[in-house]
Order: C-alpha cells, then structure tokens, then sequence
C-alpha cells in the first residue's frame, strides 16, 4: 500500500507552491566546498611542464599506479573514454557479421564504436531499480555471432557483476565494463573494472577524477592488451608487445594515435589521490538524500544492490512513477525547478534508456559517409519501434537527474528533500499549476 504524506496548503501561506507564487523549498546555496581543481593538481601539471624532455613517462607513472588499484596485469591510458571503449569492443574482435551486446541506458560512445568496427550492436534492456544491463536479458540476446557484451556501471552505480561474469565464463565471449562514472565503485569490496576482461574508464571533465580529456583501460589478458595496443598506440606499443602478435608492426601498430596527454595524465594523478575523499564525501550526501526521498509515493532514487558501493557518483538520478504520483512527469519536474531543484529531464532528444531509438544506430544514411560506416551489413542497424525494451524506456521517460556536487551545504540536502516532499503532497494540483499561466 502506497504511504500518504501530509497535504501542503493548496494556495496560501508559506506552503503554497512556488509555481503559483509561493516561496521557493530551496533557498539554501549548494555551496560545494570541494573545489575540482586545488594547488596539488597545478603541482603535478608543473611538474609534467618541468620534466618537459620526460613528459610521457607520466603515463608509465599512472599506469602503474591505476594497476594496482584495480588489481589487473596492464592498464593503458588512452586520450579519452571514448578512446577505451573503441579499443576495447576492437580488441574483443568486433567486425562484420559479428555482434555486441550493449545497453539502451548508457552514452552513445558505449555503442558507437560497435559501428566504427564494422559490427552490429544488439541492445539489452535494464533492471529498472539500478539502471544497470539485465544479465537475463543479455542471455536472451546472446547468439553464435555474439563477440562481446559490454555492460555500464550506470552514474556510478556497478552492474551484477556475478551474474556477467558467470555469462562471459559459461560461453568465452569477452565481458567488457564501461566504468566511465564508476572510479573507486566496488562489487563485493572489489574495484569495478577488475571482473570484466576489459575495463574502460573515462577521465573526462564531468567524471569524478579528471584530466578534462582522458581516459584508461586495464585488463589481465596480454593478448587483449596488445590488441588494444595495436589499434590507438603508435609511438608507444613498440616497447610494450607483451606478446608477438604484432611485433612486426614494430611501433607503429595501425597507425592510430590515441596515446594521452602528458598534462592530462599529471592532472588525472592528482585526482587520483583525492578520490577517496571525493567519493566518500559525496557517497554521504547520496545517502543521505535516498532517505529523504525513498519514502516518499512514486519517488524511486536509483538504487544500488547489497554487494554494490558506489564510486564516481556522476549523477544522482531516480524516477518518478507518475501514476502513484498522480499527475504527468512534465509537471512534476516543473513544479521541482520552480521549488529552486536544479536538475535536468533529459541528455539527448532521446538519451540514457532510448539510445537504441537514435537515428546513428536505426536508419541515419550513411550514403555519402567513407569509412566503416559505408560498408556496415544490412543488419548492423535495424528500425526499432517503441517497446523494444520496456525497462530501459521507461527509466528514459520518468528520470530526474538532479544536480550533483561532491560537498554540498548540509541545508540544500535537506531543502531538496523537502521539495519533492512538498510537490508530491500537492500532485493533484499540479495539472492545472503547469498548463495554465500562474
């Protein structure tokens, strides 16, 4: 049975909405009192600039270091996650006739490079409390062209990682983990990154550790290492080989540079070394705010699962069930902004959870387009209608992102909770409050 929570006044006093002229629930400044950016990154920028004539040993310094904290053989720092992710799917022999498995609720680079390897994405749907890909879905998917499935730690929230694992042991195809929100997540007290046999991490400006364009994969197969060497590495693979297989290509490897950045990388080991606090600072605020809110009807905050800690936390986000809530989304989220909720309904006209509906991966003409594109089979892109993945539509159409600082002022915590109290207390009001000019 659906709590009830005490009605707010419908028009009058302090607890009249904001919409129709009240005072707005959330005053309090956000006043995020951890700055991204401290004198110990300028330090470590400085000192990459000070060592000018060694400056791409800072990437041999970082691997190291992100190795170990994941606890796999390699990692190989690229110029961006995106950069990952296309090793990654290349490595794990994705090409025509071959298909990926990848989630709806994820960025397009997830998928795209599916598409630059000349392969097909298959799209799974998701578990609707987590966001994350359904291990039972992605069974139903799996076929003898199947060469890989990736799966996202969505905002920074891990996957079932027993369940892929199992799926990736039980029939050989490489498990890939797009831990681009997800640095210092854990599943089972282990880091995110460690189970699948490739594990991407983006360093992007947005990310919670950056070098504002970055990004790094780690792996324990040497075979898989080299070929991600191979595609974006030339410069660098020639002293890295950890095996023959393209030791004729010497350094020059496919001739792809996707090498990082010095100047990022100092940055990104900075951050590293702040990540720690920075996650447990806004892991805090998180839990927080998933108690104000989860016991209000028809507000579902994401939700981990038991063996899950987050890390990165790039949003905090949940859905709204507007049918418990009695009244349509559009208001509802309205209603929260007029309240001073800063957050936003959508990334992309379709965005996390419809990604499969996007024209790039359906029916966008590649007639006049070179390169892979021009010669995708006939079933690397398939038209597909509403209701292909129910779950994964219905987190894209009910999601509220809000937000999301690392250190927020304890007040605006609390004053954000109390606005989607105080909107929801008044939903039968809001149809009216929001069609109608106030």
């Amino acid at each position: 049975m659906a709590k009830t929570l005490s009605p707010v006044s419908p028009v009058t006093g302090n607890d009249a909405l904001a919409i129709e002229g009240g005072p707005q629930a959330v005053t309090a400044p956000i006043d995020d009192r951890w700055e991204r950016v401290t004198d110990l990154e300028k330090e470590y920028v400085l000192r990459v600039m000070d060592n000018f004539g060694d400056a791409y040993a800072e990437l041999d310094l970082f691997e190291k270091e992100w190795r170990e904290f994941i606890g796999a053989k390699h990692a190989l720092v690229m110029c961006n996650g995106t950069a990952t992710l296309h090793s990654a799917i290349f490595a794990a022999g994705a090409h025509a006739g071959k298909e990926v498995i990848v989630p709806s609720v994820t960025w397009h680079a997830t998928i795209s490079p599916i598409l630059h390897c000349g392969a097909t994405p298959v799209f799974c749907d998701a578990d609707p409390e987590t966001f994350c890909a359904d291990p039972d879905d992605v069974r139903r998917k799996i076929t003898d062209r199947t060469c890989a499935v990736v799966v996202t730690h969505v905002y920074g929230n891990p996957a079932d990682m027993d369940a892929f694992r199992d799926i990736a042991d039980e029939t050989g195809i490489v498990l890939i983990e797009d831990a681009s929100h997800a640095h210092g997540a854990t599943w089972r007290g282990k880091p995110v990154g460690s189970f699948g046999d490739i594990g991407c991490f983006s360093l992007q400006k947005g990310k919670a550790m950056t070098g504002i364009e970055a990004g790094v994969a780690v792996t324990d197969d040497d075979s898989l290492y080299d070929r991600m060497l191979a595609l974006g590495q030339y410069g660098r693979c020639g002293k890295l080989w950890s095996t023959d297989e393209f030791a004729d290509l010497r350094n020059m490897g496919l001739g792809v540079k996707y090498r990082a950045n010095p100047l990022a990388i100092g940055m990104v080991r900075a951050q590293f070394r702040r990540l720690p606090e920075m996650n447990g600072k806004r892991r805090a605020w998180f839990d927080r705010l998933d108690s104000l809110l989860s016991d209000i009807p028809g507000v579902h905050p994401q939700k981990p699962y038991p063996q899950a800690e987050r890390g990165g936390l790039v949003h905090y986000a949940g859905t709204l069930d507007e049918k418990t809530i009695g009244a349509p989304i559009n208001s509802i989220l309205r209603a929260l902004v007029a309240e001073g909720v800063k957050m936003t309904s959508e990334i992309t006209p379709y965005g996390y959870g419809v990604m499969h509906l996007e024209p790039l991966f359906t029916d966008y003409g590649f007639d006049n387009v070179g390169g892979p594109w021009k010669d995708l089979p006939p079933d690397s892109r398939l038209r597909r209608q509403r209701g292909h993945l129910p779950a994964s539509e219905r987190i894209h159409d009910t999601a509220f992102w809000i937000t999301t600082p690392f250190d927020p002022n304890p007040a605006w915590v609390e004053q954000v909770g109390a606005a989607f109290r105080k909107v929801i207390a008044n939903a039968d009001r809001l149809p009216a409050l929001t069609t109608a000019e106030v």
